[in-house]
Parts: structure tokens; sequence; C-alpha cells
């Protein structure tokens, strides 16, 4: 048995080439199975696509699924075995495929009735100058009773279909090869070799011919491709299989092709040694094409990803025996490689072949074949402990892009931890797994042991997503927030922002976002009530009268102050969030002020529609069109998050047009991770005239989170020297704005 005719037929003069199709057409799950004829002047193909991914664990079967070694992994929300057809063009010199189009079934479909769903291993042929599919359907009774059917296809639409009843009854009937210059005939049995014919219209069909063969095989021969003619003879490519159990009773199968060659009588009069296209288990072939001196094989491999062979008919001659051509001994000849599929056809036993096939597959969102050949690698006897464990990562995250296959996914990833337990890579991938799931338990677990191995990591060639361990410091500084371990979450985040780790822009992003929102604690505020009057540092105009206030701290408070409480001022409020909780204006539209506030969120905007009779405006506050503005504003709020965002807002403010009396400026430098922001909007404030009356507010003594500033032409000037801090400490707002007791 030779088990690589490809590698023949490449030393020999052939060609091979993958047959892809875009992701975005099929989501990255299986192809295969393919047909191919010449219609109209042009090389058809069809491609089988299967909503699966074949699982099949071969070698030392060291990394089997939950399942077994041999599964299908089918969306675990839809159990279905789905088939779709694509017809394609291809080009035979280049073997490139072009004009790609579903074979659209929707006038012809009913609501299917069992699990698998489509035609499948559909054959092309032309019968009375009609394009046809014809393959097997199993979804139209409940158990799964399959029939050879006939779809007629005018321009990638079905607009015909006949189910054909066997001449005698079965449970399933499938891969009746047809006979492709004799129309409705096919050959139904192989050895006995059984001749059918077929009524479209009646959908019946009657044996014609049995022929029994003086030649026996030690398996049965099943159907495959179409029969072609061939120098007077009939040919065809059949296919064997072995389907056994192992010890616990999952299923596991082999399969085999040869090539049979028929007289004008139906007598086998050649055949080939039984061999395997590219070393796989299972490999599958619905398609045969001979034209200039080529025989071109359209082949599956693995129920995951589809190949055109082209092969000059001296090498079929001589396979079968109808020339005595020498073929190349393989272990003579290495192949000229020049694509990856030919590196790995010249030794599918390599495991960097295997390897790189595997990665091209997962960069050209090609799930279901990466996963073929990622798994080849990992139980590949002689794949580097490295290589292996790469692989098992890069298996489950090709399921992981598949989605809808958690069960399996999570059992993957597990595959690669206990394979190697001392690396760190698989425990972020599990964490990750479990945290999107909101199982925040499970998910910190997995970070804080991946935590212990943060030093065996080990750089590859790495699109799955592990950097550095800081990775699994976040997973666990998020995980902490979740299951209710707050002031953990924020030092841990505090540590991850100002720590020197090569941080990248995704999670500089995701940390700073973290750093801004958890704040400095629980709960940040700082009230003030009427038994502080007596202690404010300045005795405003009306403060007699505040029983309580609403800013985090003190903000309204300190515009009072420095504008000797004034009545029906104006304000600017960028970032208003609550109406009332923590809200800087709310206490001077309790003064007769008016103004407008910008926020973002819906919910909080209606809110506030609700309650404060001022205007708010639902935007974002980094496109609003600030030119508008122009003459005077009491107050100035810029509150938004993060520094760089406030930071911008501020820059698209027109200060050559507009002043304002007083602004509280939320910097956040103590969750600033680029810690530049505040000295930028000093800048950007003193260099138009605006006193930083005192910087570094904060709710404690450390998280130092705003500036508050005015201009001096509307301030008094004795109440400017009052309220002026020129220390650069952090202030907590109530020390700053109380006297002590």
């Amino acid at each position: 048995m030779n088990n690589n005719i490809c590698k023949i037929a490449l030393i020999n003069g052939g060609e091979i080439s993958p047959l892809i199709i875009s992701k975005e057409l099929t989501e990255g799950t299986g192809l295969t199975n393919p047909s191919i004829l010449r219609v109209n002047g042009k090389l058809m193909l069809n491609i089988r696509h299967v909503q699966y991914a074949l699982y099949h664990s071969e070698k030392n079967q060291k990394f089997q699924s939950p399942y077994g070694s041999l599964v299908y992994l089918n969306p675990e929300d839809d159990i279905t075995l789905t088939t779709r057809n694509f017809l394609c063009e291809l080009n035979p010199t280049t073997l490139e495929i072009s004009n790609v189009n579903e074979v659209d079934t929707s006038e012809m479909d009913k609501k299917p009735l069992w699990e698998f769903v489509g035609l499948e291993d559909a054959r092309l042929v032309n019968w009375d100058n009609k394009t046809i599919l014809t393959g097997v359907r199993r979804d139209t009774t409940t158990n799964g009773e399959g029939r050879m059917e006939l779809s007629e296809i005018v321009d990638f639409k079905e607009v015909s279909r006949s189910r054909i009843e066997p001449p005698k009854d079965s449970y399933c009937e499938k891969n009746w090869m047809p006979i492709l210059d004799m129309p409705n005939h096919y050959v139904k049995w192989t050895n006995p070799t059984e001749i059918v014919k077929v009524d479209p219209i009646k959908k019946t069909s009657e044996t014609v011919k049995l022929v029994k063969q003086k030649v026996d095989f030690k398996r049965d021969l099943r159907g495959g491709s179409q029969v072609v003619k061939y120098k007077g003879y009939w040919v065809a490519l059949t296919h064997e299989v072995d389907l056994w159990n192992d010890e616990r009773g999952a299923k596991d199968a082999q399969y085999y092709h040869r090539f049979i060659v028929w007289d004008k009588d139906w007598n086998i009069v050649k055949y080939s040694d039984e061999f395997k296209f590219m070393d796989a288990q299972i490999e599958f072939s619905c398609g045969l094409h001979i034209e200039n001196g080529n025989l071109f094989i359209p082949f599956g491999f693995q129920d995951t990803s589809a190949y055109i062979l082209r092969m000059p008919t001296d090498v079929f001659e001589s396979m079968v025996g109808l020339s005595d051509l020498y073929l190349c001994n393989l272990d003579e000849w290495i192949i000229k490689e020049g694509s990856l599929i030919n590196s790995y056809i010249n030794n599918p036993e390599s495991p960097l072949s295997n390897y790189n096939l595997a990665f091209n597959y997962y960069n050209l969102g090609q799930f279901a074949s990466s996963i073929s050949f990622f798994l080849r690698t990992a139980e590949l006897e002689n794949s580097s402990k490295e290589l292996v464990y790469e692989s098992l990562l890069y298996l489950a995250s090709s399921l992981n892009k598949l989605g809808r296959r958690e069960g399996t996914e999570i059992a993957l990833w597990h595959n690669a931890i206990r394979y190697n337990p001392s690396r760190p890579e698989a425990y972020l991938f599990v964490s990750q797994y479990y945290e999107a799931r909101k199982r925040f338990s499970e998910a910190q677990a997995y970070a804080k042991i991946g935590l212990t191995f943060k030093d065996n990591f080990k750089s590859f060639n790495n699109n799955l997503g592990y950097h550095h361990y800081y990775q699994l410091e976040f997973q666990d500084a998020l995980c902490d927030w979740n299951l209710g371990q707050f002031n953990s979450a924020r030092i841990k985040f505090r540590n991850l922002a100002f720590s020197k780790y090569p941080l990248n822009d995704l999670y500089k992003e995701l940390i700073q976002k973290n750093v801004t929102s958890l704040g400095s604690s629980a709960d940040p505020f700082l009230p003030y009530d009427a038994s502080m009057q007596n202690r404010l540092r300045y005795k405003f105009k009306g403060s007699n009268k505040i029983d309580k206030n609403f800013s985090q701290t003190f903000q309204d408070i300190f515009v009072l102050s420095m504008l000797d409480g004034k009545k029906n001022g104006t304000y600017l409020e960028i970032g208003a969030a609550d109406p009332f909780y923590g809200s800087n204006t709310a206490l001077l539209e309790q003064f007769g002020w008016s103004g407008t506030s910008l926020e973002i969120l819906e919910q909080e905007v209606e809110r506030f529609k609700a309650h404060r009779k001022n205007e708010v405006i639902l935007c974002d506050a980094t496109k609003f069109d600030y030119s508008t503005l122009n003459g005077y504003i009491d107050y100035l709020q810029v509150d938004c998050e993060p520094p760089a965002t406030t930071y911008y807002i501020l820059t698209q403010i027109p200060f050559d047009k507009v002043d304002f009396g007083v602004i509280t400026y939320e910097h956040d430098h103590y969750t600033d991770m680029e810690g530049k922001h505040r000295e930028l909007s000093r800048e950007f404030l003193m260099s138009r005239g605006y006193v930083l009356v005192v910087g570094n507010i904060a709710p404690d003594t450390v998280s130092a989170y705003e500036d508050w500033y005015v201009h001096p032409k509307y301030i008094k000037d004795n109440t400017l020297r009052l309220m002026l801090d020129e220390s650069d400490k952090v202030q907590k707002a109530s020390d700053y704005m109380l006297k002590n007791k």
C-alpha cells in the first residue's frame, strides 16, 4: 500500500493545490470531498462545506477529544451535521479557483427531519445538457434513511430535485458513481459490478447490468468518483473502509482508495493497489477528470481540507498496470518544495511541515483545517516538547475561534495543561475562558496557578495573545473585583498601572479604564452638611442656608466660595453623570444657576431630565461642537475619563472666545499611566491666564485627581488670597475646605 500518492504524482511531474473558500462564507469550518467536471468549456468544481470540524486523533492518539479519537465537533447549540455546496471554476494550469458561489437550494428545501442536513458528497455530472449535483440526502425522514438525489443546477441555483428509490429496499444508499457518458446510469456497486438506471421523473431505479468479477479484494469496494472514459475503458476511483471501536467503545476509521478499470463489458481488467492521498486516516474523493495527459483528482483530507491533485496519466497507467512505466522510488526523490503543502507531502511525518501548514491555515481563518494539522503535529512521536505544547494551544484556539463548542474547547485547553503543567500560557487562556463566562472563582484560580509558573514562558510563533505574565496579574485583579475584593482589586490595578511591564496598547487601555473607574476607595465621597458651616475656609454669602451639598469632594462649595455665594450664575458641565449623587451643579441650580450639562450615558441623561430643570445634552463630549461658546461663563467643570480624553476635551474649548470664572479640572493623576496629563493641563490653563488655586485635590491623602482654577479677573483679591494654596502636596478636599476644630 502506498500512503502518499500525491508524492508519486509530484515527483513525476504532477502538482497539488489547496482549495480554500473565504472564512466569511464558511466561518472557518470544514471544506471537503470536492467533485470536478468540464461544463460548457469551463472546468468546474463542487466543494462540500460542513459546519463541523472533524477532530481525529491519529498516530499515538495521546490527545483525544473528550468523546474519543474521532468526533464531529458541530456547534453545541446546533447538533445537525449540515452540508452546503459551493460551485467554482478551476484553472487547469494554475489550479486556482475563482467565481465561487454557494448553491442556492432555498426553493427546494423543506424542514429537515433528521440531523444530517443537506446534499452530501455530491458528484458533478452533465446529463441531457443539464448540470446536475448527485449525492445522498438523509434529512427527509425521521430515521435518517439515505437516498441518492439528482439536483439540477442553473446559474448556481437548484431548480429541480429528484429523490431516487433503489432497486431493492434498503436503509441507506450512498456513493453511487455516476457514469458520465451514460445519462442517468450509475455504478451502484463495484464487486460484483451493478449498473443501475434511474428515472428522474418517476424517481425509481432498476438494475440493468450485474457482472460477477474474477478478482477479490479484502474489503468491499465502495463508491467514490464519477465513472469516466479513458482509452476505451471505464475508470473510477473507489474507497474502502476499516471501522472499529476502541476499548472504551469510541469509533475510529481508516479509509483507503484504489483505481478500478473496466472494459466495455464492465469486466474489471485492471486496478491499483490500495493507497492514501496524503497519509491521513480519513480521506475521500468525489471526482475524477481526465484531459490533456492529466488526471485531475479532487479529494478531502480529514473532512476539514480540500485539495486538487493533477496527476500525469503516465503515473495512473503505471499504477493500474496499463503501462510498464517505472515510477520513481519515494525514498530516492525529494519533490521541489516551493509551498507549504509540497513540504508536507515531501514528509508527512515532519513535525515542522505539519506545524507550518497548520499555522498558515490558522492565519487564513481556516480553523477546521488548522485543527487537523496542529493535532497531527502534537501526535507525531518526533515532535519536540515545545512544539507539542504550542500546537495544543493553537488547537484549542482554533476551536475557540470557531465558537459555539465550549465543552470541547475547555477540554482542549486542559490538554495543554496536562501535557505540560509548568508552562504559564494555557493557564491564562483557561482563566480568560472562565472569566468570559463570569465564573470568576475558576478564572482566578487558574490565573494564580499560572503566576506560579510565570518565569517559564518561552517565546514562540505567537498569534494567540500571550505576551507577558502581567496578563495573569490582570486576570487576578479583575477577578478580585468581581469576587467582592474591591480594595485588593484597586491595589492590584494600580500596581499594574505604574509597573515597568511592557504593556501593549490593549492592556494599557484596559488597565487605565479599570484604575479610573474603580477610583480610590469603595466610597470616596466627602459630604458637606450644615454643621460644617462655621469651619468653612471662607464663609460665603448664603452658606448658612446650605443643609447639604452634592459634590464628591466639595467642588460645589469651592465654586460658591470663590464667587461669594453668587446666585443666578452660569455653568458648563462636561461629564454630568448622576443628576444629584456626585453632581457639581445640583447645589448651584438651587442657587438659581442655569447651565448646560453634557453626558454620554443615555440612562443618566434621562434621569437628569426627569429631576433637574437645566439643560442636559446626550453626546460624546470629544465630538461636541464648542465653537459657539463665547463671552463669560461662571463655572466650567471638565470631568471625563481617562485622563487623555479629559485633556483632549479641554483643548477643544475656545479659550480665546470665552472666559470662565472658576474651573474644576479632573486630571486623575493617580490613575494616569502616562503620568503627563496633569502637567499638560496646568501648562495649558495657566498660559491662558488662569490661576491654580489649589492642586492635587483628593478624597483621601494619596489619590490626587483634581486641580481647581480661577480667572483672577472675575475673583475678588481677598477671596483669592484666602483660598490660595501653593503647595504641591496631595490635598484631601475636606482638609483644604474646612478649618480644624
